[in-house]
């Protein structure tokens, strides 16, 4: 009896303990961009942060201060740099909760089904645009940063955040 109490609570702990052997479903790279702010609609701050999965997608994960308005801001991830007004979109990104600031998206492709992968971005010439709604006004960018190739135009506005990165 006394082994089965010592077994119950060796289980008990193993189950409830961190378990190191679990493994993640990030490799550990990853790429932290700043959000400029791009309207007299938002004053804010914030970061995209691009990770790479262990199943060879990305996750895109955007925070930025909330802008209190309610709703949603939507978020694309696009060719070019920021500042060319049409820029063709290449991936849709959730859109950003406007009362949490949050958004997260995992791609494998762009909208054209042209394969991605993390180190295909950190090569991309492209851009992150939030913009203030999906209606009337869609071409209002609150905020924006430049990505992969484009990102030493906004020099230090980059972090890297894992040795790993291949750049």
């Amino acid at each position: 009896m006394r082994l089965l109490r010592i077994a119950l609570i060796l289980l008990v702990f193993t189950a409830c303990s961190d378990d190191d052997g679990v493994e993640s479903e990030f490799t550990g790279n990853e790429m932290v961009y700043n959000l400029t702010p791009e309207s007299t609609y938002y004053s804010g701050s914030g970061t995209v942060t691009f990770r790479e999965r262990v199943d060879q997608g990305v996750t895109i994960d955007i925070a930025m201060d909330p802008t209190g308005s309610g709703g949603t801001h939507p978020a694309h991830l696009h060719y070019g740099t920021f500042d060319i007004p049409d820029a063709e979109m290449a991936a849709m990104l959730t859109p950003v909760d406007a009362t949490t600031g949050l958004s997260s998206t995992t791609i494998y492709k762009f909208l054209d089904e042209t394969e991605i992968t993390f180190s295909d971005l950190m090569n991309f010439d492209g851009s992150v645009k939030v913009h203030l709604d999906d209606g009337p006004n869609k071409k209002v960018v609150i905020a924006a940063t430049n990505i992969g190739i484009n990102a030493s135009m906004d020099i230090g506005d980059i972090a890297v955040c894992s040795s790993k990165v291949p750049i």
